[in-house]
């Protein structure tokens, strides 16, 4: 019964890549005209009203569809039949409330209902202000969202929670260290709810007490262990009840080489692309009258065709830049099956990370590998029981 509903997934996933190959670039995107016309030594001319950029295809971390289509690439997203979140028209995604849009960027981007879970191996890399490596880790992912066609609730993958969870929680994620010795086995498992009000719940597991306890309250503002970014970047990652979001206008994406992550020959061997000559929404991130956050105001970049992050810009209370990330987009080009074939093209997942504390100096690198979609988990796998036997290596759970 397992393998025949893997073979199923696998089968609809090849009949959607099929679907996913056919559209045409765009002629209107948010209301205005769009166009992409090809130039010299595989650039093209991309115009938005009245503004337009030259693409180019160098950046040596493109990888090579991107770099033979350019930003042609990005209508595959919106080719009709393609599931949630990629389901809606571009027409509709420029006019949806800014959470559920930051939802759609993000939450349901990364985490995609329409495949049964994916793991990968995340890569972090602490950085300091000269430079230098100040520490270096691996820990294993696991994912998987719950939400239906439309994001409506009981629809997908209901094996995997229990009967109590059913129509309540959005999705899940387990983390687990596995490098360096000092944190290895030390993990976590987040649930996040439907009900905005509702805040994620989240369990960490200690290996020097062998103890699983639960975190209290929401630590969405706290940082996510080992690294620099927090929870609210990792694993909470829907529109939270205690900030509002606003989409404050829409831009011609262009990308600055001199930003780390941008740069042509950043990390060339981590492929991918940046979204570079697709029409942006920008969502303004605030918190709530009497909420005090780690920012005050937060900006958030997301390509309406591929509904992916492109990047965020942080600001303090008084306005000053407090944080930059870059994310580098990242598709199944990259990544396998459960079976081990290839992904679809449009499959996406977490892809890279390029983080800047301006206050402290501190820089994060980090990057997803050895990514599996449909990888063929246990019904328990999100069980607390999953982190006291500290697995150490992908593929534990067969």
């Amino acid at each position: 019964m397992k393998a025949l509903r893997i073979t199923m997934v696998f089968a609809a996933a090849l009949a959607i890549a099929r679907m996913a190959g056919a559209a045409d670039p765009p002629q209107t995107i948010a209301g205005k005209p769009y166009s992409i016309t090809p130039g010299a030594n595989g650039t093209y001319t991309v115009k938005w009203g009245d503004d337009s950029m030259t693409w180019e295809p160098n950046k040596a971390w493109y990888h090579e569809p991107f770099k033979k289509a350019g930003p042609t690439y990005y209508a595959k997203w919106t080719a009709k039949g393609m599931p949630f979140p990629f389901d809606s028209t571009l027409e509709e995604r420029a006019k949806m409330p800014a959470d559920e849009l930051y939802d759609r960027c993000l939450a349901w981007h990364y985490y995609g209902s329409y495949y049964p879970g994916a793991a990968d191996m995340w890569n972090n890399l602490v950085v300091r202000p000269d430079g230098s490596l100040r520490e270096k880790q691996f820990f294993m992912e696991h994912y998987m969202a719950f939400n239906g066609e439309g994001g409506a609730p009981a629809k997908k993958n209901q094996e995997f929670l229990t009967p109590d969870e059913r129509n309540d929680v959005s999705h899940k994620y387990l983390w687990i260290a596995v490098e360096p010795q000092e944190v290895r086995g030390q993990g976590g498992i987040t649930t996040d709810y439907y009900a905005r009000e509702r805040r994620p719940s989240d369990t960490l597991y200690l290996p020097t007490v062998r103890k699983v306890r639960r975190l209290a309250g929401s630590v969405s503002k706290q940082f996510f262990p080992a690294t620099i970014l927090r929870y609210e970047d990792v694993s909470h990652v829907r529109a939270l009840a205690d900030l509002d979001y606003k989409v404050v206008g829409f831009e011609l994406y262009k990308t600055d080489p001199k930003v780390h992550g941008e740069g042509p020959n950043d990390y060339p061997e981590i492929t991918g692309f940046d979204g570079a000559g697709d029409v942006a929404a920008i969502i303004e991130i605030t918190p709530k009258p009497g909420v005090s956050w780690w920012y005050g105001k937060q900006k958030f970049w997301c390509g309406l065709q591929t509904l992916g992050w492109l990047h965020s810009e942080a600001f303090d209370e008084k306005g000053a830049p407090q944080r930059y990330v870059v994310h580098r987009i990242r598709n199944g080009v990259d990544a396998k099956l459960g079976d081990g074939s290839q992904a679809p093209d449009w499959y996406f997942y977490w892809g890279a990370l390029w983080v800047q504390d301006l206050k402290s100096g501190f820089r994060g690198d980090m990057w997803a590998s050895d990514t599996v979609f449909t990888p063929g988990f246990p019904t328990t796998i999100f069980s607390n029981e999953n982190l006291l036997r500290e697995p150490r290596q992908l593929g534990w759970w067969r």
